[in-house]
This record gives structure tokens, C-alpha cells and sequence, in this order.
């Protein structure tokens, strides 16, 4: 059986009034704090580094030190510059490319906190310079010289020079570099050809064919074969092509006529 009580006393003259139980149940349990929750880590620095990898290239690495003590690599997640450009370039990944020599910061920015690292650079000395030149023509059955084709690089030293073909067909680079380039050769009209694979380690002349673009019929069908007197084929097979027409001077690729998977 539970039993209150009240209690009543004069304390200087203000009545404090208590109530009591003889039953531990009516004092209830103390409830604990709890625990605070912990802050998530922050980034604390951003500690930039690199190695060289080539005579003109370094592959910079960022990693990001967290509050916590722990450490993660952010190299491909931060946001690279470096102070002049007109020294050395940075890509996304981290990969420095130097244009000349000189003292440069190169820059990481991960979560709104940046690292940097001063480098002095040199350039590599430049390397023997070619000349690439050639002629072009226009395929069988002209195999006439074609001039105003602009003639790009495209891969290699000397990516986006440009040259455009004399009205004799002659066209030339001068002072390029050494290496493997890739050359495009362009004119309305006319297929592009891309000649890759072209190796300068020294002088070289090239000869550089263009086909002109196949015609449609008013199917929308395009042609299928080339004749040698310059007319076109849209026949599926090569016994009926150009058979009035003194046979075939090529076979358009792709197409039904074609042996090879090249573009023509």
C-alpha cells in the first residue's frame, strides 16, 4: 500500500509546502545524456606534389588532409591551375605540360581550400626540324594535280598547322618537329582524307589522293562505283557496273562494290 504525505513548514515566513511517498517507484529513474554526435571531418589542407614523367610533362598528385588525422588522394577531384599559363598548362587530371621555361605555382582547389607547389621548369631543348611536303591529285580516272586542298596536322609536334595545296598540287611544311603526325586533307567536293602514321625523322614528301564525293540518285541511293570515263555506277554488283562506260576506275567505300572497309 503507497502512502503520501504533505508537508508543510514556515521557513522565514514563506510556507514551503512537500510532498513525499514511502514508495521508491514516485522518484523515478535519472535519465543519462546522451552523447553529442561527432562533427563530420572537414578538409584541413590540400598538400600538392608531382614527379617529372617526360622532358615537358609532370603528373601532379593532390592529397587532401582532413580533420579527422585521415588523409585521401583527390587528384583527379580538385581543380588545377597553374599562375602563368603562358609557361606551362594543367589539365583536369593533373598533368602539367610545360610550353617554356620559368617559375610557376601550380594550384590544387578541393572542397574550397587550395594547395600550391612552386616549380621551376625548363623547356626541353627543341629537337631537329623537317620539312613534309608533297603533291595532290584527284584519283583515277583524272589523276589530275588539285590545288586549294587544305591540308591540316592533326595529331603530332605541330598539331593545327596548316598548309593549302598550289594550283599544281605542290604543298609544303616547313620547321616541323620530329615524332608521328597525322594530316588531314580537305576540299569541297571531296572525301577528307586522313593519312596517319606519318613518321618525321626526317625530309619527307608524300602524295596525297582525293576522291571526289559520290553523287546520289533521285532515290537519295549514293553512287557505287566510279567509271573510267568519269561518269557513275549505281549498280549492285561489279559485273553490271559500268559496263558501257569503260569499266571501273574505283569502287566507292563503303558499298556493295567495295573490298576494303575504307572511306571513300
Amino acid at each position: 500500500m503507497k502512502r503520501a504525505c504533505v508537508r508543510a513548514a514556515v521557513v522565514f515566513g514563506v510556507i514551503v509546502m512537500t510532498a513525499c511517498s514511502n514508495t521508491k517507484e514516485d522518484l523515478g529513474s535519472p535519465t543519462a545524456p546522451s552523447a553529442p554526435s561527432p562533427s563530420p571531418a572537414t578538409v584541413r589542407a590540400v598538400v600538392v606534389g608531382g614527379a617529372a614523367i617526360s622532358g615537358s610533362t609532370y603528373q601532379m598528385t593532390a592529397r587532401a588532409d582532413l580533420t579527422d588525422g585521415s588523409a585521401r588522394d583527390v587528384t583527379t577531384q580538385s581543380q588545377w591551375a597553374t599562375s602563368s599559363p603562358e609557361i606551362a598548362t594543367i589539365s583536369a587530371t593533373g598533368l602539367l605540360t610545360i610550353a617554356r621555361s620559368g617559375r610557376i605555382d601550380v594550384r590544387a582547389t578541393y572542397q574550397g581550400v587550395t594547395g600550391s607547389m612552386p616549380l621551376t621548369v625548363t623547356a626541353p631543348a627543341p629537337g631537329p626540324l623537317f620539312i613534309l611536303s608533297g603533291r595532290v591529285l584527284e584519283t583515277a580516272p583524272d589523276q589530275k594535280p588539285l590545288g586549294g586542298v587544305t591540308l591540316s596536322i592533326v595529331g603530332g609536334p605541330d598539331n593545327g598547322a596548316t598548309t593549302t595545296s598550289a594550283p599544281n598540287g605542290q604543298f609544303g611544311f616547313v620547321a616541323v618537329h620530329g615524332g608521328t603526325a597525322t594530316v588531314n586533307a580537305q576540299k569541297d567536293g571531296y572525301v577528307v582524307n586522313q593519312m596517319t602514321g606519318i613518321v618525321l625523322d626526317r625530309d619527307r614528301e608524300i602524295e596525297v589522293v582525293m576522291f571526289p564525293t559520290p553523287p546520289k540518285n533521285d532515290s537519295g541511293a549514293t553512287a557505287t562505283a566510279r567509271c573510267n570515263d568519269r561518269s557513275w555506277s549505281w549498280a549492285q554488283t561489279r559485273a553490271d557496273a559500268c559496263t558501257a562506260n569503260g569499266g571501273i576506275a574505283y569502287a566507292v567505300c563503303p558499298g556493295p562494290l567495295c573490298s576494303t572497309v575504307t572511306t571513300r
